[in-house]
């Protein structure tokens, strides 16, 4: 009886730390990651639109020119919105790389959307 008591507790603490470990992953680091697919904005923008799931929750590395800057966010080409942690400082029609994480196709605004971008150069 008394085997059976210890068995089972193992086998709770055993499975307890399988879980812990499985729900408590370290965050990404996209600064890090190698990028699954780096080309223009507007080439981008034609893959997404034709499979949209393609590229999802995967690293892009994009390159295009600013049209548009919001709060955190910033447009490349009126193609591809790029979601910042902290506003970015560039300008208007300014040419730039930038990698971010692929969130996927907004069919509502036809944009591809990326979120913990970073500005290459």
């Amino acid at each position: 009886m008394a085997n059976k008591k210890l068995i089972s507790i193992l086998v709770v603490v055993l499975l307890s730390v399988v879980v812990y470990f499985y729900a408590y992953k370290d965050h990404r680091n996209i600064a890090n990651e190698g990028a699954a697919l780096a080309d223009t904005a507007l080439a981008i923008k034609d893959l997404l639109v034709q499979n949209n799931e393609a590229f999802f929750n995967q690293t892009l590395e994009v390159s295009g020119v600013v049209t548009a800057v919001e709060d955190k966010t910033l447009t490349l080409n009126d193609a591809l919105v790029a979601q910042f942690e902290i506003r970015p400082t560039v300008t208007i029609d300014q040419q730039l790389t930038l990698k971010g994480r692929c969130i996927g196709y907004d069919d509502l605004f036809e944009v591809v959307v990326l979120d913990q971008s970073i500005i290459l150069d």
